[in-house]
């Protein structure tokens, strides 16, 4: 199992095709190896009271003891991960479970739940979080799922093969178990019940326990505050690594004076102890005082000195070349770039403050990709120069601009595959180079898929926990994301409305389909040209491939006035909605 520490930068292993007179570097930059520590597979005693789970999954998990029960703080991403780290729980206390607290809506802090508290021992449990989390969870489960699940597989390189040629850690865990990855990954969600707007104060099974909002990396965040212990437990807004201001599988803004704000009044609590949901403890007050400054301090600095230059009227690429941490926070253990970086940081502030212009009117209506590629090819003398450069600034250690030219090859022919494999090279390189394992895990699985070694794509294969997942949904949420799944070419010259009664739930709804929008509406049709009895249920079953619209009909699941015209007009309806590929 990858939970066993092992010892990277030792292993005389080479991953990298190198050229002949290039200077072999090590599959893993040094500092990435040694942060695997970090995630010692064990459960730590931060004080009386309060132990934490480290290095089960890629999220930590709390246990808060109290006099008749427990208090578990974030739950992992699995069911499986759950229930080792309940185990180990259970070696300490056998108290009941008295309440769940979500800090945030990431999954892995929530799909966890049904290990805690499988379902016939759910009960009256109260689920903490606050009032935006089930917003959230909903808006990565259905709106942007297939992207997001495609862009978290490469950045937590859940395709990747463990070891120095894939997965070292994964900068806050030692690896995520969610998402197709190879440590289990069973979806166990148990919705929050209990909600707040900006603080709450609880007493459970003797412990005085604050519940505070404080935005930061999500926009629902909470840390938990215990002030007859003085621990803190911060959620995401503090790991051992630079924060991750912008993520590179793709987010909201998060906004990072929001997130600095949250830090003060985390530092104003004086805490003596920090558990986060994400590396190990921090103990005393003066070393935890040091972390929160210097991590709110970090933030600030990027912000402000991103803002400066912005102000000065410079791009975002020349604002990365400007910014950059001072040595006092640039060396911090608490500040390496083993998650966020600086630079990703810096385009995120300039995108949330001025959007995707960057001011050069140049950019203002950019010459097509493709139309791109081929004046760059055409300009480089084709396509063998282009490959004789690209191998060139290989063999000198250019990466990152090897990867850049060689992509014009692979847009104008993706079949291309000597192309594919410079690129693959060059990516390879800047891997291992990579500090972040972020961005080594998106280089590096990107490279096998050119490579074409693995496809990674969002995962259509509903196993029946990723079902009750979807069906956990509000109609109208499952609904709303069909408009945006609409093929829309194919509705230029069609006027029609549909509507939906979901007969089981007593909610109706209707899509006015009209040259090329899917306008959803609350409530019947006055006019319909179709109109569907469904049950909720087998609608998310055919919406998810589970259940075929025959087999509804046959069940009395989907119920239409004229099978003879009906049918077809429901079959070309739900083909309008048909997943596409690239």
């Amino acid at each position: 199992m990858f939970n066993k520490i092992r010892p990277y930068s030792l292993a005389l292993l080479a991953i990298l095709p190198l050229a002949s007179g290039v200077q072999a570097h090590p599959p893993v930059a040094s500092s990435l190896d040694a942060h695997t520590q970090e995630f010692e597979r064990r459960v730590y005693k931060v004080t009386e009271g309060v132990y934490q789970a480290v290095g089960f999954a890629l999220a930590n998990s709390i246990m808060i003891e109290g006099d008749d029960g427990i208090i578990i703080v974030d739950v992992t991403e699995s069911v499986e991960t759950a229930e080792e780290v309940l185990a180990e729980f259970r070696k300490i206390t056998d108290k009941p479970i008295k309440a769940l607290i979500y800090t945030h809506n990431h999954a892995d802090h929530v799909l966890g739940g049904k290990g805690f508290l499988p379902g016939d021992s759910l009960g009256d449990v109260p689920v903490y979080a606050h009032d935006s989390t089930n917003l959230y969870i909903n808006r990565f489960g259905n709106i942007i799922r297939p992207i997001v699940e495609t862009r978290s597989a490469r950045m937590f390189g859940t395709k990747l093969p463990e070891g120095p040629s894939g997965v070292v850690n994964d900068g806050i865990g030692p690896f995520l178990a969610a998402n197709g990855g190879a440590h289990g990954g069973t979806v166990g969600l148990i919705r929050p019940n209990t909600t707040f707007d900006d603080s709450l104060s609880l007493t459970i099974a003797g412990v005085d326990i604050e519940l505070v909002h404080a935005p930061g990396e999500t926009n629902d965040q909470l840390f938990v505050w215990l002030p007859k212990q003085r621990v803190l437990l911060p959620g995401d807004n503090v790991y051992k690594a630079f924060p991750n201001i912008y993520t590179i599988r793709g987010t909201l803004y998060r906004d990072p004076m929001k997130w600095v704000q949250s830090l003060d009044k985390m530092r104003a609590l004086k805490p003596a102890f920090i558990a986060p949901s994400h590396t190990r403890p921090i103990v005393g007050e003066a070393e935890v005082a040091n972390v929160l400054t210097v991590y709110r301090d970090a933030i600030q600095y990027v912000h402000d000195q991103t803002v400066r230059w912005m102000n000065a009227g410079l791009t975002p690429d020349e604002i990365v070349e400007r910014v950059q941490l001072p040595e006092h926070l640039k060396n911090h253990p608490f500040l390496l770039e083993h998650y966020g970086t600086v630079a990703w940081s810096v385009r995120s502030i300039f995108s949330g403050y001025l959007g995707w212009f960057n001011g050069d009117a140049a950019s203002l209506n950019p010459v097509a990709p493709r139309a791109k590629a081929q004046h760059i090819v055409a300009l480089a003398g084709g396509r063998d120069q282009v490959l004789a450069s690209v191998r060139n600034s290989i063999d000198k250690g250019d990466y990152a601009w090897a990867a850049e030219l060689v992509a014009h090859l692979v847009r104008l022919d993706s079949a291309d595959q000597q192309a594919a494999n410079l690129k693959a090279e060059a990516f390879e390189h800047l891997g291992a180079l990579s500090v972040s394992p972020n961005g080594r895990n998106f280089y590096l699985t990107q490279a096998l898929e050119l490579r074409g070694q693995i496809e990674v794509k969002s995962d259509r294969n509903y196993t029946p926990d990723r079902l009750e997942f979807a069906k956990s949904m509000p109609i109208n949420q499952v609904l709303e994301a069909l408009t945006v799944s609409l093929n829309a070419e194919d509705t230029l010259n069609l006027n029609q409305t549909v509507e939906l009664e979901f007969e089981d739930i007593d909610e109706t709804y209707s899509f006015h389909i009209r040259q090329g929008i899917a306008e959803l509406r609350e409530g019947g049709a006055e006019r319909a040209d179709l109109r569907v009895k469904v049950n909720s249920s087998a609608w998310t079953d055919m919406l998810l491939g589970v259940q075929s619209v025959p087999a509804a009909l046959l069940t009395g699941a989907v119920k239409l006035e004229n099978r003879f015209t009906d049918v077809p007009a429901f079959i070309n309806f739900l083909l309008l909605f048909k997943p596409n590929e690239a």
